[in-house]
């Protein structure tokens, strides 16, 4: 088989780069071994993954076609973020209101995002293959790809969409630079006596913040950060207990939790890979980089990698149809993502440092000059506009009017 662009990996960000690149007029081939149900019922229960999807993100799912399955399925706006800390005498609360805006974000299960795109992906030319890749090897045209179940196939360019542990990243031999944080992010939904008032909620301790990231007046989806020696423990717990421990983490704000779901917990590892591309071949999404979950912001980078990647592909093709999937094409998606995948990684790594250490600078800022910026509304503004809208130079696919 041969086919322009292939797509490794069906989740969030493969399944936006793969119909992304076939309305654009490129012939995409996409493997990914499960791909997800699609049936729905309002009954289900919440999942215990979700993403807090900005605006940029929106106008990109839209222009996809993505988001009104969204809609149907279910989300939720959040209109406020307040955070503070344990030690810190006031917090710092963000408003859509003051920015002018409906909502700061969307708070929405991964696999409602993933269904959303799977409904236009199955409506489009690409041809989607229940494999995986075994082996790959360059050619001078591309790239030589052996799947699992036997079969070969030629591409034009490889994109590595397939995760954190991404098989296309290793066989292409890209090395990682990591950090393991030594800490485990357990996630799920749960029903509390009060209301969270339509807002995420995130209060640091000393073990690290817990959230709560709205899903409806009384239902909220939960990070409660621990040490990564206690995740069994919290995994272990049943029903009731794990309740209480969660309303103990929290420290009430929302009242006892009353009701508990599925539950989940997975280690935090910084990871970026040293190249994002080889000759006829690129990394997006996780497969790329992953960042410290707790603003939920991982999966926006991916999609914003997707946006971006497809329109440095659409612009090279009409400049220079022969040479659209060569490296030095691929380049310019590199510069482009990577400095602000890097910004966004270090960031999230400087609030965790804020608002966590006991010693040092860390304790009187997050203590005595902190609490200050939340009368400066210029700062509080400035710094809703870039998580709401994003940094620097946005793909025109996230962007208003391109939806």
């Amino acid at each position: 088989m041969r086919t322009e662009v292939l797509v490794v990996g069906g989740g969030m960000v493969g399944a936006a780069t793969a119909l992304a690149l076939s309305q654009a007029g490129f012939e995409v081939t996409l493997l990914e071994k499960q791909p997800p149900d699609l049936s729905w019922s309002a009954e289900r229960a919440y999942q215990p993954r979700v993403s807090a999807l900005t605006r940029a993100s929106e106008y990109f799912l839209k222009s996809l076609g993505a988001w009104q399955g969204i809609e149907k399925r279910r989300s939720q706006a959040f209109t406020a973020m307040h955070v503070w800390a344990e030690d810190a005498p006031n917090r710092i609360d963000l408003t859509a209101d003051a920015l002018g805006e409906a909502n700061l974000g969307h708070v929405v299960e991964n696999s409602v995002v993933q269904a959303a795109l799977w409904e236009p992906l199955m409506a489009s030319p690409v041809r989607v293959l229940s494999d995986s890749v075994s082996a790959m090897e360059a050619t001078k045209t591309g790239r030589e790809v052996r799947l699992s179940s036997g079969k070969r196939l030629h591409a034009s360019l490889v994109v590595g969409a397939d995760g954190a542990f991404s098989s296309v990243r290793q066989l292409a031999g890209i090395g990682l630079d990591t950090h393991d944080y030594a800490q485990a992010a357990v996630v799920g939904c749960v029903k509390t006596e009060k209301p969270n008032q339509d807002a995420c909620w995130q209060r640091y301790q000393h073990t690290g913040p817990f959230a709560f990231l709205t899903l409806g007046s009384y239902l909220s989806s939960i990070a409660w950060y621990l040490p990564l020696e206690q995740k069994d423990w919290a995994l272990s717990l049943n029903d009731r207990d794990f309740a209480q421990a969660v309303s103990q983490a929290s420290n009430g704000f929302l009242g006892d939790v009353m009701e508990v779901g599925e539950r989940a917990a997975f280690p935090l590892v910084r990871r970026h890979a040293q190249t994002y591309v080889r000759p006829h071949l690129v990394l997006v999404g996780d497969a790329a980089h992953t960042i410290h979950p707790q603003a939920g912001q991982g999966v926006n980078l991916g999609l914003l990698d997707a946006a971006a990647l497809a329109e440095v592909l659409v612009e090279a093709r009409q400049a220079e149809p022969e040479t659209w999937c060569r490296r030095h094409v691929l380049r310019r998606y590199e510069r482009w993502r990577r400095g602000d995948n890097q910004l966004v990684q270090r960031a999230m790594e400087g609030v965790d440092w804020l608002y966590t250490q006991q010693g040092g600078l860390a304790k009187p800022l997050r203590t005595q000059v902190l609490p200050q910026a939340d009368r400066l509304d210029f700062v509080k503004q400035w710094l809703m506009q870039q998580a709401l809208h994003g940094r620097g130079r946005l793909p025109k696919a996230c962007q208003a009017g391109h939806s």
